[in-house]
């Protein structure tokens, strides 16, 4: 079959199904069974397929299909520029985490080894944050953290994909327990912060594929952010940053959380759809 054709067909399976955003998705699988771009679906509408590639795009397209997003069909995504292997141990990096990243890049020395540079990625997933981070910021020492053993080990193979897993220490514990008081720079963290009423209400390919522990904040959204804004405020140097990834309308309970903890020069930023989205506070110089 010509790759045109694979494309046209694939597009109508894909939309009968329900699949949303059917034609990218289609020129996405194309595409990775060619080893090519998804432009080179339509620049060369005549190559053909050859039988395991057909065969390969028909595994794929039936994961789609039925539902799966397509970066854990793909088994990647991008995040900050890089690619990141991707599966359904962890919350798939999506671009408003890049904006967590860019804000702790404010805070993070670029240089020195000191308390200041000493980096918690709680709830790290995939790694994307922690690798992100140690990638940009080569004197930062960083941890990340995840009660899922499945999500560490995903986030350790991408550390070692970019060439930092020396650089990161992978704890799976929950929250900030495994540090002593006053002993960190810096605190990141993408939490569950969906509301539990919310998440059940969630686009299908979420909701029935990715990790609910990743997602699903509890009653109001807080259930796991708040207890770790209070943990950072105990493990946090004096003069520590907290920036957290917080729900489209949560900046002015999260912003109370931060302040009745003591933290002071408390941020909310906003996404480029205009929601809040990282919420930044600074535990008080002595």
């Amino acid at each position: 079959m010509e790759c045109g054709a694979a494309w046209r067909r694939l597009t109508a399976r894909l939309t009968a199904a329900g699949v949303d955003e059917a034609v990218v998705k289609a020129e996405w699988l194309v595409a990775e069974v060619l080893g090519g771009r998804r432009l080179d679906v339509h620049a060369l509408p005549r190559r053909r397929l050859t039988p395991a590639q057909a065969a390969r795009l028909r595994r794929l397209a039936r994961r789609l299909a039925a539902g799966a997003p397509l970066q854990y069909v793909l088994g990647r995504t991008e995040f900050y520029g890089r690619a990141f292997q991707t599966d359904r141990r962890a919350l798939i990096p999506r671009p408003e985490t890049e904006l967590l990243v860019a804000a702790a890049l404010e805070v993070i020395p670029r240089t020195g080894r000191g308390a200041a540079a000493r980096v918690a990625d709680v709830g790290t997933g995939t790694g994307c944050v922690a690798v992100t981070l140690a990638l940009e910021r080569p004197a930062a020492c960083l941890w990340a953290v995840d009660v899922s053993a499945g999500a560490l080990a995903l986030a350790r193979a991408n550390a070692a994909r970019h060439g930092v897993a020396a650089r990161i220490k992978f704890v799976r514990r929950d929250g900030l327990a495994a540090f002593p008081a006053a002993s960190l720079g810096a605190v990141v963290s993408n939490p569950p912060y969906v509301p539990t009423a919310q998440w059940q209400h969630l686009p299908r390919d979420i909701r029935d594929h990715e990790p609910r522990l990743a997602l699903d904040g509890g009653v109001d959204g807080l259930a796991v952010l708040a207890p770790l804004v209070a943990q950072a405020a105990e493990k946090l140097m004096p003069g520590g940053w907290l920036l957290l990834e917080i729900g489209e309308d949560q900046g002015p309970r999260v912003r109370g959380l931060m302040r009745r903890a003591g933290f002071v020069n408390i941020t909310v930023r906003r996404d480029l759809a205009g929601w809040d989205r990282v919420a930044v506070g600074k535990t008080r110089e002595t």
